[in-house]
């Protein structure tokens, strides 16, 4: 169930009065229920693998609770490698079958469905009982817990990969929203799902265009794809957190905030500490840390980032394209912590402040480029296809085709181009005070002026019709 489906505009009500009418354990129990219900929408199978991730982390938490010792560590080590192992055996066994044959051992693997959102939640728990472990968070004597923790419907299918000790007592007090809340919530929605229909959706369809066939583009209509591209996966994600964070607020429940604006950061490694939070803050307390951090020399930091992002690659999916894209940014943040130095050097030599408008510009520029060169690489399904699209950014003619090959007519384009121009303002606003925030300091025609404009927006250059496809999030896939 999507939501930005009728079956979910339909459903999304429903448990909202369940939760907030019901007496508080009953709202509970609705909760669960309604959140089942939204994993089984995804298929039976990703309501199987939730309940069975469910059981092993109840149990396993309440057994790292009882040992000590030696037991306590072999206890985590089981369980770890049986959430971990289910998410080998559903998302990388075909890819290490295909390596395997690679190789010259040919194997056939099953057929097996990918349940829905099974990256996140088994993330969200093992962090959970990586945490029981390490005496951050008690292990929970009810099972209902644990199960509203890991199966909360706005986080199930794309994250934010939630914490314990920040989801798990919101269950259990029920702070009901205020009338903010709802409004803001309600906002945050709509604004979400502006990014995703009239946004990302129509950028799509460009890059779909020019990346089926770039070599017969010129360099500068492969180039605009490539940033295309880095607007439409940003406000993809980005809008699905938004919705998430916002059906949760309107629940009275606070989700970790995963986006604050990462193409205004000066660089990559702002950048992951900006974009994808939920995930970029997993790998640093539960891999990077782990493994050592930069407590062990500079060599072994950087050894540690290049693996923390070789692992975050194929998290994201199971193919060399998304291996490259991980190690890429993992390497460009080795590469500006070896450069830091001569690179200050040079901006006093040539009288730039570190805070100078210039130097915060250019280093903002590089970053959006640097990225849009790596999402390259997650955007293609092979790197024969990766190439491609790169031979054809820096060879042959700069122009082949009428702005009307590229997937949008003119006035699409000028929609598109609107859209990213308000897209780019709102989030310069936001690095002062969050947009919803700041509309409710907005007298209240002029707040409702300006929801209602976006409301229309939204219903009349969303892309909708044949071939619109309301499930197709990118990061469903992962």
């Amino acid at each position: 169930m999507n939501m930005l489906s009728l079956a979910f505009f339909l459903f999304f009500p429903l448990v909202m009065a369940g939760y907030l009418l019901f007496p508080a354990k009953a709202a509970r129990l609705w909760l669960l229920a309604a959140s089942w219900l939204f994993a089984l929408w995804a298929g039976p199978e990703g309501l199987l693998s939730l309940l069975c991730a469910t059981l092993i982390t109840y149990v396993g938490g309440r057994i790292l609770g009882r040992c000590t010792g030696w037991k306590r560590r072999g206890v985590l080590a089981l369980l770890l490698v049986m959430l971990f192992g289910a998410l080998f055996l559903f998302k990388y066994l075909d890819f290490a079958c295909q390596l395997l044959t690679g190789l010259g051992w040919a194997v056939q693997p099953p057929a097996l469905l990918l349940p829905a959102g099974i990256s996140f939640y088994l993330f969200m728990a093992a962090g959970y009982l990586v945490d029981v472990y390490r005496e951050k968070a008690e292990p929970r004597r009810n099972v209902l817990d644990v199960a509203l923790f890991l199966s909360f419907f706005p986080q199930l299918l794309s994250g934010p990969i939630g914490r314990a000790e920040q989801v798990m007592p919101q269950f259990r007090t029920r702070r009901r929203p205020s009338w903010d809340g709802l409004r803001l919530g309600a906002f945050r929605f709509l604004w979400g799902a502006f990014k995703k229909l009239v946004v990302a959706d129509r950028l799509g369809m460009l890059v779909s265009t020019v990346y089926a066939n770039p070599g017969t583009f010129g360099r500068l209509q492969v180039i605009a794809a490539a940033c295309a591209f880095s607007i439409q996966i940003y406000c993809d994600f980005s809008a699905y957190s938004d919705m998430a964070l916002g059906c949760a607020q309107m629940l009275g429940v606070e989700l970790m905030e995963n986006f604050k604006t990462p193409y205004f950061s000066r660089s990559i490694a702002e950048f992951w500490r900006r974009w994808h939070i939920s995930l970029s803050s997993w790998f640093r307390d539960y891999l990077y840390i782990p493994l050592g951090g930069s407590r062990k020399g500079t060599v072994r930091k950087y050894l540690n980032v290049l693996i923390v992002f070789a692992v975050s690659g194929l998290w994201h999916g199971a193919g060399l394209t998304f291996l490259i894209w991980g190690l890429l940014n993992g390497l460009y943040q080795v590469i500006g912590g070896i450069t830091i130095g001569p690179r200050t050097a040079l901006r006093k030599r040539v009288g730039l402040s570190d805070d100078h408008p210039v130097t915060v510009g250019i280093q903002m520029l590089l970053t959006f480029l640097l990225s849009t060169v790596a999402w390259v690489f997650f955007k293609a399904d092979s790197l024969g296809k990766a190439a491609a699209i790169f031979g054809a950014m820096v060879s042959g003619p700069w122009l082949t085709h009428p702005v009307t090959a590229w997937g949008l007519d003119r006035p699409e384009l000028l929609v598109a181009a609107l859209a990213v121009a308000l897209l780019v303002v709102v989030d310069i606003r936001s690095l002062q005070k969050p947009v919803g925030t700041a509309l409710l300091g907005w007298k209240g025609p002029v707040r409702w002026a300006a929801v209602l404009a976006l409301l229309a927006v939204v219903l009349v250059f969303g892309i909708y019709g044949t071939g619109y496809d309301a499930q197709d999030f990118i990061y469903f896939k992962f």
